[in-house]
């Protein structure tokens, strides 16, 4: 007998952003062809945001992808996103990152202990 749907605590937050993200890594070559120095995929503009509130939901969104996608191995990438003001509205400009590359760039930038990183993941950063 097939089982049901998976329960509402489970659900994924919307807005789900992963075929963004996917989106960028595609349009760069697919994985593996990123920018060999910055890990860098495809650069990707996210359009129509009336105001603030929506593109930092949606920015926030991107961000949430790029660790399901990671946790879940689906793609080991993060993202790299800014929100713009434009005529009539905002944008959000973002590409995929490859997490090696993001991780030696944190540690050549804030060093070897994480305790001085922005953001750790296995701990609270100061």
């Amino acid at each position: 007998m097939p089982r049901g749907p998976a329960p509402q605590w489970r659900a994924r937050k919307q807005p789900v952003a992963d075929d963004w993200l996917l989106a960028s890594v595609n349009q760069a070559g697919g994985h593996g062809k990123h920018h060999p120095e910055t890990g860098f995929y495809a650069d990707m503009v996210m359009k129509g945001f009336a105001d603030r509130a929506e593109a930092e939901e949606w920015k926030r969104a991107l961000h949430r992808s790029a660790v399901y996608l990671h946790k879940w191995g689906l793609a080991d990438i993060g993202v790299s996103a800014k929100i713009e003001r434009v005529k009539g509205g905002y944008i959000i400009r973002f590409h995929a990152v490859n997490k090696k590359h993001a991780q030696t760039y944190v540690v050549r930038t804030y060093g070897p202990d994480p305790s001085k990183w922005p953001y750790w993941a296995r701990g609270r950063a100061a």
